[in-house]
């Protein structure tokens, strides 16, 4: 099983890859760090979006439901 702290960039751009699919003005991934919550803060191009690692680990299957969650979080710059 893969720690949490190694999912990187290609991981992380197939959910935002889904959720663009919701939410179409997400901009491009720049960069992400691992917070001491325990998720992700991904740094896009026109603002951010924190994941939890779940939703990375489980990105091939994640749920409409999900995609929508995590489309909230987007927070514009």
């Amino acid at each position: 099983m893969m720690d949490i702290k190694e999912y990187g960039q290609p991981e992380i751009e197939v959910v935002l890859a889904k959720v663009r699919g919701i939410k179409k003005d997400i901009g491009a991934y720049k960069e992400h760090f691992f917070t001491d919550y325990g998720d992700y803060m991904v740094q896009l191009s026109n603002g951010s979006i924190r994941m939890y690692p779940e939703e990375i680990r489980y990105r091939n299957e994640i749920f409409p439901e999900r995609l929508r969650d995590i489309s909230f979080r987007f927070r514009p710059r």
